[in-house]
């Protein structure tokens, strides 16, 4: 029973025997397979291609230590069972095992600081903590648009501008395209109302402005009704002391009498109260513009009379100081100017001296005149007559020399000689 025992046993150290070297044998022949230590290094270089987009994403910036493989646990990993016979087999075996160890520190080593030098070379801290600093939607936005945004807001800071005619401005004086110029307008954190009432008080500044005025050029500017209401309301006028220099202004340009710029501050706006005030504080020299209303008046209507001219200042807000310094210095001789107007007479009619001093009488032009006129005219009244005459002739052919004599006379009130003269002439 004993020897049974022996040589089962003896059987069963043979048959462990057998199947060791069967595994040492294996492990020889699968020596061309990549080594366990290869594997590393093939996984570094796809990780080393983009180190910051994973290290950013998920962990912090690698660092050599934790960049470098550890060949033997990859080996141990990738392997166990192999792993687990080798340590058990001959020593050659451990030293085919060995043989990619010998190099894997060094390559590793290299490799690991691979992922540094990228990222050392693409990361830019300067630009990245400038852009950092930009809101999410400046940051996103083209550059087209980013550079009518930084026009927008360095005019915005500069002047005082309406919604639409920022991007007027933006699209007509620095041409950006219309659609950037709205998209860098809609991003200002701008307040209009503001800018409206800086507007209005700016223009108030410059020159004088009624109500009307001020509130069209707030319109023109591309304000809204309610931005433009806000401005009017809040504004610094002083509307009293601009209904004085709108006065100014006015009458520098079209002159008038009192009344007739009172009506012109009143219907641009001004209270009664503030036009009467701006006429009397205007601080127009009223004996001056009378001349100026007399001078235009015998410019645009010579030849003229005294009175004619003096009617162009009958309004009752004119004083007769004020008038008659007018009429003393007014650009006009009124003796040659009823001349003139007695020869535009004649050569419209066939008159005679008589009527043309009732004409130019009934003109306004006074008798001094009239006697200038009798005095230095160079006319034929005996062919007046005669022209007389024949005008009779055209309607009466048949008119005897008593009835043609009698209208020439008595109607046209030429002299018994100029009549006879005329009469003779026709054939009367």
């Amino acid at each position: 029973m004993k020897t049974h025992f022996r040589i089962l046993l003896i059987l069963i150290s043979v048959l462990c025997l057998s199947l060791l070297l069967s595994a040492c044998t294996g492990t020889k022949d699968d020596s061309g397979k990549p080594s366990a230590g290869t594997e590393p290094k093939f996984t570094q270089e796809e990780t080393s291609a983009q180190p910051n987009n994973q290290s950013d994403a998920t962990s912090p910036k690698p660092t050599d230590q934790d960049s470098s493989p550890a060949p033997s646990q990859s080996s141990s990993e990738s392997k166990p069972e192999e792993s687990s016979a080798a340590s058990s087999s001959s020593q050659e075996s451990s030293t085919e095992a060995s043989k990619p160890d010998s190099s894997q520190p060094e390559q590793s080593q290299t490799e690991s600081s691979q992922p540094e030098q990228s990222q050392a070379e693409s990361s830019k801290p300067e630009e990245s903590s400038k852009e950092s600093d930009l809101p999410a939607w400046l940051e996103n936005a083209t550059d087209s648009q980013r550079a009518a945004y930084y026009s927008a807001y360095e005019r915005y800071a500069n002047s005082f501008y309406s919604y639409q005619g920022l991007i007027d401005a933006l699209y007509y004086q620095d041409d950006f395209d219309y659609d950037d110029a709205e998209w860098a307008v809609d991003h200002l954190d701008a307040n209009f109302y503001s800018d409206a009432l800086g507007y209005a008080n700016y223009q108030l500044k410059n020159t004088g402005y009624s109500p009307y005025s001020l509130r069209d050029s707030l319109e023109i500017a591309g304000f809204t009704d309610d931005e433009a209401d806000y401005a009017m309301e809040n504004c610094n006028a002083d509307w009293p002391e601009e209904a004085a220099e709108v006065a100014w202004l006015y009458a520098d340009q079209v002159p008038g009498s009192r009344n007739d710029i009172l009506d012109y501050l009143t219907n641009v706006g001004f209270s009664y109260d503030d036009a009467a005030y701006g006429v009397t504080n205007s601080g127009i020299d009223w004996y001056t513009m009378a001349l100026r209303i007399a001078n235009n008046y015998v410019y645009l209507y010579a030849p003229v009379p005294e009175y004619g001219v003096k009617m162009q200042l009958m309004d009752y807000s004119w004083e007769n100081d004020e008038i008659e310094y007018a009429l003393a210095n007014v650009d006009a001789d009124f003796d040659e100017m009823a001349l003139e107007r007695a020869y535009e007479i004649v050569g419209d009619y066939s008159i005679s001296l008589a009527y043309l001093e009732y004409a130019l009488m009934n003109e306004q032009y006074m008798q001094e005149n009239i006697d200038y006129v009798d005095a230095n005219i160079e006319i034929n009244w005996s062919l007046e007559a005669v022209g007389a005459a024949w005008l009779y002739l055209d309607d009466f052919p048949d008119c005897s020399h008593e009835e043609l004599w009698t209208h020439l006379t008595a109607e046209e009130w030429f002299t018994g000689d100029e009549a006879d003269y005329a009469c003779s002439y026709v054939g009367k």
